[in-house]
């Protein structure tokens, strides 16, 4: 375990199985007994390119020759990464992404590291601090704009409370008369959201296109269709295939038992950049229930092959271990 510090304002972390958690003795916010929020120090945008792909250059809010000495390059496509709940930046969804985007595609990866504003045990705050997050991440989006980068040409993904946050930039951009390309809300955080209306939660229109990916439905995620696509891999499983006890002991998969069907979202994602048609998916009001089967048909791929004109929920099956794609490259 390595720990900052032990004052109620600074952050300790430690993992469970490969998930590295963000704690903190007291939240970030607006409330009596909150740390105050410090921009500087709370929200980092961390660039990482293919010149730089594991070592991050820090882009400061705002700077236009500070962002011009980086390695971003506006030509390539920008991917912008919120993490979820407790994550810390350095922790596996982000660096799982970050590699597969890198790998597969000259992209400029910023990870937005806003650990302390979501940081363990403190979730009522952290979902207080999605809608500060998404002003944020507005105003850095009009810095971009500012310096040649449209937002349409960019696509924010989130995972959990990080595809909140993202839905409120969204939002939020939308009031500025300014439109996201694309947000990928990978099982947008349902506790928290679930009794809210659109202006709440990510939604359909706080981007040019908005896919999300459900695998924990009803608990950690959200059940409901938000976005112009829903996809729905291995439908109506509030655990995904494979993380069940005994079989993520007999698949050796026992590392990522803490919070398996929600962290899956990231997982399928990620692999879809290896493999941009592994995940043939169904367009179906329904699936497999009585009197209402669906003849499978390929209406679009989840993931990194999403696009317009996508629309509706869609449905898939997938593997219970990696590969999970039942469509192999």
């Amino acid at each position: 375990m390595f720990t900052e510090s032990l004052a109620s304002c600074n952050i300790i972390t430690f993992f469970i199985g490969i998930s590295e958690i963000c704690f903190m003795t007291a939240p970030v916010g607006d409330c009596l007994h909150c740390c105050p929020r410090n921009d500087a120090q709370d929200i980092q945008f961390r660039l990482f390119t293919r010149s730089n792909p594991t070592v991050f250059e820090l882009i400061p809010q705002g700077d236009a020759n500070a962002l011009r000495r980086t390695s971003f390059n506006p030509v390539n496509p920008t991917v912008i990464y919120l993490m979820g709940f407790s994550e810390t930046v350095a922790g596996p969804s982000t660096i799982t992404l970050r590699d597969a985007h890198l790998s597969t595609g000259n992209y400029n990866f910023i990870s937005v590291d806003w650990s302390r504003l979501i940081a363990f045990p403190w979730y009522i705050t952290a979902v207080r601090n999605t809608r500060y997050m998404g002003v944020r991440m507005a105003d850095f989006v009009q810095f971009l704009s500012s310096v040649g980068v449209p937002p349409a040409s960019l696509h924010v993904i989130g995972f959990s409370l990080g595809a909140e946050a993202a839905g409120f930039g969204g939002k939020e951009l939308r009031r500025r008369g300014m439109l996201l390309g694309r947000i990928t809300g990978l099982d947008p955080a349902y506790p928290g959201y679930r009794l809210s209306n659109d202006d709440g939660h990510l939604s359909r229109g706080d981007a040019s296109f908005v896919d999300v990916v459900h695998t924990n439905p009803g608990i950690f995620g959200f059940p409901q269709p938000i976005g112009d696509v829903d996809f729905y891999p291995n439908p109506g499983n509030w655990i995904q295939p494979g993380c069940w006890f005994d079989q993520l002991i007999r698949n050796g998969q026992f590392q990522f038992a803490y919070g398996c069907s929600h962290n899956r979202a990231w997982r399928y994602y990620a692999e879809s950049l290896y493999n941009p048609t592994g995940f043939p998916a169904t367009l179906c009001r329904d699936w497999k229930s009585r009197g209402n089967n669906c003849n499978f048909q390929v209406h679009g791929h989840m993931g990194v092959g999403a696009r317009r004109p996508m629309i509706g929920k869609m449905f898939l099956e997938t593997n219970e271990k990696p590969p999970f794609a039942k469509n192999g490259p």
